[in-house]
């Protein structure tokens, strides 16, 4: 994937592109805006850091917005033949977080960013400032959405994923955004090879915790008790039919500070349906845990 991007999604997406090699080989790419305290954002599959376009746009004036694209989506290089399992995005998030010698953060997740988010969470609870959770997951659900059970099937997840690229354009059509932000959702994804990852990682969605990656996700939400007195706040679209409100009921019995608010006019993308109404109440959410310095 180049590193220039059109100007028509520039135009929206108006950040500096950094990459990050990896130990695998892989390379990560990254924005990286701002100073303050550090927000950590991470997307869903097959989103990239786009989704937190408008966010970081708006909030890179009073913190520091880092914002990954996992290996094999967004602009991240897209190899060939490597995991894209939910373990392994965890894994690369984790050096990426490591290599930039990141200290505490507040935690913004989306959809799928839940498990890497939760798990890079539970690993360093003393960085953990403040928690946002956009219709996000980490649990693991034993009936997978039917959706994610045609991108799984062999022949289907090659028509629907490789062929049709519909992951990407449900979420580029999803949203009430403009022509050129729906670009910006597609973008990434404009070859055949480029979506194999995307159809790799539904492929690797366990059903049960009868496979490693599934005992690995029950595993790592057993551990989410240590973050139980963090400030936590979720916006929830609930007319999402992947993560639906139930999920919410999950989170609360880990999380006893979360507050929640629902969005009945919007699903899986409430931060671009309810955006006017979302900013301000993140905003004061994240600045009410701003450590203020003092002069020497």
């Amino acid at each position: 994937m180049s590193e220039q991007l059109p100007a028509s999604i520039r135009d929206v997406f108006p950040f500096k592109n950094r990459f990050a090699h990896l130990s695998g080989g892989a390379k990560m790419h990254y924005v990286d805006e701002g100073e303050g305290d550090m927000i950590l954002f991470l997307h869903d599959i097959p989103l990239w850091s786009f989704y937190f376009r408008n966010l970081i746009d708006d909030l890179r004036h009073n913190f520091r917005c880092l914002a990954p694209d996992y290996c094999g989506f967004g602009l991240s290089s897209k190899d060939v033949g490597r995991n894209y399992s939910l373990r392994t995005i965890t894994d690369n998030v984790l050096e990426l977080l490591k290599m930039l010698n990141v200290g505490r953060f507040n935690l913004v997740m989306h959809g799928w960013g839940g498990v890497p988010g939760m798990a890079v969470a539970t690993r360093w609870p003393e960085r953990i400032k403040r928690i946002a959770i956009f219709n996000a997951n980490c649990f693991l659900e034993y009936r997978m959405p039917f959706l994610h059970s045609i991108y799984r099937y062999a022949s289907l997840g090659h028509l629907a994923v490789n062929f049709l690229n519909l992951p990407a354009r449900h979420a580029a059509h999803s949203a009430a955004i403009g022509s050129k932000s729906r670009a910006g959702y597609i973008y990434p994804y404009g070859t055949w090879s480029s979506r194999t990852p995307t159809r790799i990682f539904f492929e690797n969605l366990p059903e049960s915790k009868s496979c490693p990656i599934g005992r690995w996700m029950c595993e790592e939400a057993e551990k989410m008790g240590i973050l139980s007195k963090k400030k936590c706040l979720a916006f929830w679209g609930v007319k999402d039919r992947v993560f639906p409100l139930t999920v919410v009921d999950r989170w609360k019995e880990y999380l006893e500070e979360l507050k929640v608010h629902e969005f009945h006019s919007s699903g899986r993308f409430a931060l671009e349906d309810d955006y006017d109404t979302i900013l301000p109440l993140i905003r004061r959410f994240l600045m009410a845990g701003v450590e203020i310095k003092l002069p020497i």
